[in-house]
C-alpha cells in the first residue's frame, strides 16, 4: 500500500496522557471559568444540540462583530489545530521553505513536515527575563522563502511581538507577495492584533482559538480570519460539519457574556501577579509573559519539578522543546492555577525553591 512519502518521514505528534485527578497546569487551559461554564451547561444545552446538525451563521455573525470583519472573512475550524492544518495545506507545496521564528507551538512543525514543507528556523534571543524576536534575521530569511509564520503572543515563550516589529514583518510579506500566518490564540491576553491595521491584506491569515481565554479547549473550536477569496478556498477542504453543535452554542454563550469573562480574566491576572511576586521572593526566576501561563526556571537538579510532582501538580518541562536551542533548558511552563489551587501551588514552589520558608508565607500570599 502506498503512503504519502512526507507523512512516512514525519514523526508522530503525541497527545500527552494525563491523570485527570492531578492539578492540570501543563496545557495552558483556563482554570477560572468553572462556574461560568456550569451555568452554560445548566441553562443553554438541550437534547437537540446533540442530535441535530449545527447552524453556523449566528456564530459567524457574532464573531464578525467581535473581530470587526465581515462574515465572509471568517472560517470556523475544529480547534486552532485544524486551522493550522488547512492554512498550511492551502498556502504551501512540497519543497517550499517557510520562515518560522522558534520555538513555537510544535504542531506547526508537524504540519509543515507532513506537507513536505521545509521550516527555516530563526531562533528567538534570550535577554534577562524576556525573549526577543530577531526581526532582522527574519527579514533576511524571508527573501529566499515562500512565507512566514508568527505566533503573537508566542507559545511556549509567552513573549509578545512589538507592534512596530509586527508591522514591519507584515508589510515585508505584502511587498514580497508572500503569505504570513499570525497565530493569535492568546490574543485576548495581549489585546493587540494585526487585524487593526491589516484586516484587508490578502497575504494575512490570522488563526485564533476558543481554547484559552474562552475556556473551551475540550470542545475544539478555532477560526481563521483572512480575505474572503481565501476563505472560499479553505471551505473546499474543510468538512461541512467539522464543528459540533455544542461548541457553537458554547462560543455564542461566551461572546454574549463577555463581562463575566472579563471578571474571570481580572481574577486570573491577580493570581498571576501573586505568583510572580512569591516566586521572586523565593529566588525563582519568572520570565515575562503576555499569556495565561508563566515560565519558571528550575534548578539544574530539577528540585522544583520534583516538588510539583510530589504535590500532584502537572506542569510542562520545556527543556526538550523542539528548536529551542537551549533557550528553555531547565524551564517549566505552568498555566496560572485556579484560586482554589493556589495554596497547593505556592507550597510546592516554596519547597522546590531550596530556600527556607513557612506555611505562614503561603497563607499570607493567598489572603
Amino acid at each position: 500500500m502506498k503512503v504519502h512519502e512526507h507523512i512516512k518521514r514525519s514523526g508522530l505528534w503525541k497527545v500527552p496522557e494525563r491523570d485527570l485527578s492531578s492539578v492540570l497546569l501543563d496545557l495552558n487551559e483556563n482554570q477560572f471559568l468553572n462556574d461560568f461554564l456550569l451555568r452554560f451547561i445548566a441553562t443553554e444545552l438541550q437534547a437537540r444540540d446533540l442530535f441535530t446538525y449545527p447552524n453556523y451563521q449566528p456564530l459567524l455573525a457574532e464573531l464578525a462583530n467581535y473581530c470587526k470583519v465581515s462574515t465572509d472573512s471568517l472560517l470556523l475550524t475544529n480547534g486552532a489545530d485544524q486551522a493550522i492544518d488547512l492554512v498550511v495545506r492551502l498556502l504551501f507545496s512540497p519543497g517550499d521553505r517557510v520562515v518560522i521564528p522558534s520555538p513555537v507551538f510544535s504542531f506547526y512543525y508537524q504540519m509543515l513536515s507532513v506537507n513536505g514543507v521545509e521550516p527555516v528556523i530563526v531562533g528567538f534571543e534570550k535577554q534577562t527575563q524576556h525573549f526577543i524576536l530577531p526581526t532582522k534575521a527574519i527579514l533576511e530569511a524571508l527573501q529566499a522563502s515562500h512565507g512566514l509564520i508568527l505566533c503573537n503572543p508566542n507559545n511556549p515563550l509567552g513573549a509578545r511581538i512589538d507592534a512596530e516589529q509586527l508591522k514591519v514583518l507584515v508589510e515585508a510579506c505584502v511587498r514580497l507577495n508572500k503569505p504570513v500566518i499570525v497565530d493569535e490564540s492568546y490574543f485576548e491576553y495581549l489585546q493587540q492584533t494585526c487585524l487593526d491595521a491589516f484586516s484587508s491584506v490578502r497575504q494575512l491569515f490570522v488563526i485564533r482559538s476558543f481554547s484559552k481565554y474562552f475556556g473551551l479547549a475540550g470542545l475544539r473550536l478555532g477560526y481563521v480570519v483572512t480575505h474572503p477569496e481565501s476563505i472560499r478556498e479553505l471551505l473546499k477542504v474543510r468538512g461541512p460539519w467539522d464543528i459540533n453543535h455544542v461548541a457553537v452554542k458554547a462560543a455564542l454563550f461566551c461572546l454574549n457574556n463577555r463581562k463575566a469573562l472579563e471578571q474571570a480574566h481580572h481574577e486570573l491576572a491577580q493570581v498571576k501577579n501573586e505568583i510572580i511576586e512569591f516566586c521572586r521572593v523565593y529566588g525563582i526566576v519568572v520570565f515575562d509573559s503576555e499569556t495565561n501561563f508563566l515560565l519558571l526556571e528550575d534548578h539544574s537538579d530539577g528540585r522544583l519539578a520534583k516538588a510539583f510532582a510530589r504535590a500532584n501538580i502537572r506542569v510542562s518541562d520545556c527543556s526538550q522543546y523542539p528548536h529551542s536551542f537551549g533557550l528553555l533548558e531547565n524551564i517549566l511552563r505552568v498555566v496560572v492555577p485556579a484560586s482554589s489551587d493556589l495554596k497547593t501551588f505556592l507550597m510546592a514552589v516554596m519547597q522546590g525553591s531550596g530556600n527556607e520558608g513557612s506555611k505562614s508565607d503561603v497563607k499570607e500570599a493567598v489572603q
